[in-house]
């Protein structure tokens, strides 16, 4: 099949929500809890059809299932689907262990936990060591981590065979997630048969906002600088998304979130970049929490923000 037609096909696979195809699959992350999630919906006007959550990367003991978050937080989710970030080691673990087996009893355990609160037949995506290309997260393998690179890749595919091992685990489907600003995540790649998309984390931090503003205010140049073959670093938003044409894989906004008043020229570039791209699906930080991207509120504080947002990602038409 050429390379195109493949694509598309793959692409209708990953689409079963939308109520388009050209449309993206709209999803939001609301720090687990449901209520946010739902007065999300009420200031968008429109349900979501994903919702991403996280799981524990403390304890083993909280890793392994995923219950609290299936049902307890999310239980009435009705028809929208979980998106689970998924870390591959935990605080304390290492690939180093990871890559011999030491941890594939809580992978299985957690496979099968979320497997048993999402009844059906349909994907589950989740997100291993998602941003693994920075260096923040105990997962991390980028900037002064590098070296745990050869691990971290065996180690994902461990991960992903156990993963796929456990009854029903034909229905994961993995997200390479990787982060702008950080390491180039490409050779991080664990290989073309253990990843099934690309995803990237895209949040505008201009000057103005303090604390880890570092880049312009101007938001057109901001978006121009993540899809020029000029712009920030070659794996930028444009870059990512050639890596993942090259691989034959959907991609996707796994995170992204805007700040300020004057954010509707990026908010309008990212709902043209994702129709014109065939994206899979996006899904807004829409939370304080880790970067001040929070909109519901700020419809009088940021009016131009929220009206583009609203318009470009609101009720269907």
């Amino acid at each position: 099949m050429p390379f195109r037609s493949a694509l598309l096909a793959t692409l209708t696979l990953f689409l079963p929500l939308s109520l388009h195809a050209s449309e993206p699959l709209s999803g939001v992350f609301g720090e687990n809890s449901m209520q946010r999630v739902l007065d999300y919906e009420a200031w968008l006007g429109r349900k979501v059809d994903v919702i991403l959550c996280t799981v524990d990367f403390q304890k083993w003991e909280n890793y392994r299932y995923a219950n609290w978050l299936s049902q307890t937080v999310y239980g009435q989710r009705g028809d929208r689907r979980l998106v689970y970030d998924v870390p591959i080691i935990i605080k304390d673990a290492s690939y180093a262990e990871a890559k011999t087996g030491a941890y594939d009893e809580h992978w299985k355990c957690l496979a099968g936990s979320i497997l048993e609160n999402n009844p059906g037949t349909y994907e589950i995506v989740i997100r291993p060591s998602h941003e693994m290309n920075g260096e923040w997260f105990a997962w991390g393998v980028g900037g002064n981590k590098a070296a745990q690179i050869p691990d971290f890749i065996a180690s994902w595919q461990r991960f992903h065979g156990v993963v796929r091992g456990v009854p029903g685990g034909g229905r994961f489907r993995f997200s390479f997630s990787t982060t702008e600003g950080a390491s180039d995540p490409r050779p991080m790649w664990p290989g073309d048969e253990y990843v099934d998309i690309v995803g990237q984390d895209v949040y505008w931090k201009p000057k103005a906002m303090g604390g880890e503003g570092w880049e312009t205010n101007d938001p057109k140049e901001a978006w121009e600088k993540r899809v020029s073959p000029y712009g920030y670093t070659e794996w930028n938003l444009g870059g990512m998304l050639a890596f993942a044409k090259t691989h034959g894989k959907p991609f996707q906004i796994d995170e992204w979130g805007v700040w300020g008043p004057d954010a509707a020229p990026f908010v309008e570039a990212m709902a043209a970049f994702l129709k014109t791209n065939g994206a899979r699906s996006q899904t807004y930080w829409n939370s304080n929490g880790g970067y001040p991207g929070e909109l519901t509120p700020r419809d009088k504080e940021w009016p131009k923000t929220t009206q583009a947002f609203k318009a470009a990602f609101g009720k269907v038409k």
